[in-house]
């Protein structure tokens, strides 16, 4: 399964970035530059999705950036997904 999710990301007038993922509920985070941001809100949205289930394997396949708005592919690989069962 392959979903898009979106990341906004802005610089705070503390000089920290803000990230968020607005399809999914409760998921932002912060980092002191652009790039801690991006990879606190890709460890998020990878706790979020896998929250309650083993075995699902998330990758992060493209994305397209700028300094305010970051789109990502995300791949979600489910175990049981051949064999029908969870």
């Amino acid at each position: 399964m392959k979903a898009k999710l979106s990341i906004i990301c802005s610089l705070q007038s503390n000089g920290s970035y803000f990230a968020l993922c607005p399809e999914l509920k409760g998921c932002f985070t912060q980092g002191d530059n652009y790039e801690q941001a991006i990879n606190n809100i890709q460890e998020l949205i990878t706790e979020t999705i896998t929250q309650g289930y083993e075995g699902l394997d998330i990758e992060f396949l493209t994305g397209s950036r700028s300094k305010i708005f970051s789109e990502y592919e995300v791949a979600v690989e489910r175990p049981w997904a051949s064999t029908g069962t969870m």
